[in-house]
């Protein structure tokens, strides 16, 4: 009877565990986690300010950046789309002055290059895509220039780096799928 009854214990735990692991291997596969990487280049500017980066959510593709300049590059949002079309608004970086402008991408256009000049702050900013398109703003003061290109491959799936009424700083997050 003693052998019974462990053998029915047994048998109900090896049950168990089998449901157990058959339920994870059914479940892991549906996670929405992406193999994405991210990387980031820089950042050029100045050190004042506050530091910024935005997500690194993978999935997600840069429909529009917006920008507020007039000297200087006072303010940049990126917005992204995830892959069931919601637009998921990104974090405003900088302050509330100059023009505001916007830049909207194309289905499967993506951003390859940023570029322009700094001094303390970022004076000039500039995007390339992978369809040759680009958008400048800013003023033309600055001292030096920079240059951030995703390599073959990557993307720029966003900007970090520092800000508080202008844009302080400003590098580049790369996402290669």
């Amino acid at each position: 009877m003693k052998g019974e009854t462990l053998m029915k214990k047994t048998s109900f735990l090896v049950s168990a565990a089998a449901i157990m692991l058959i339920g994870i291997s059914l479940i892991l596969p549906v996670s929405n986690a992406s193999a994405e990487t991210f990387s980031f280049l820089g950042p050029s500017g100045g050190g004042g300010g506050s530091y910024y980066a935005d997500n690194q959510t993978g999935g997600l593709r840069v429909v529009e950046v917006r920008v507020r300049s007039g000297v200087y590059i006072d303010g940049v949002q990126f917005i992204y789309e995830n892959k069931i079309g919601q637009v998921i608004n990104g974090k405003w970086h900088g302050g509330q002055g100059g023009t505001l402008s916007v830049f909207k991408l194309q289905p499967g256009e993506t951003i390859t290059r940023v570029t322009g000049k700094h001094g303390y702050f970022i004076d000039s900013l500039q995007l390339v895509t992978s369809k040759g398109r680009s958008k400048g703003w800013g003023g033309t003061g600055g001292s030096a220039h920079y240059t951030y290109s995703a390599p073959p491959g990557s993307h720029i799936h966003g900007l970090f780096g520092r800000s508080g009424v202008y844009i302080d700083a400003l590098g580049v997050i790369l996402s290669t799928p």
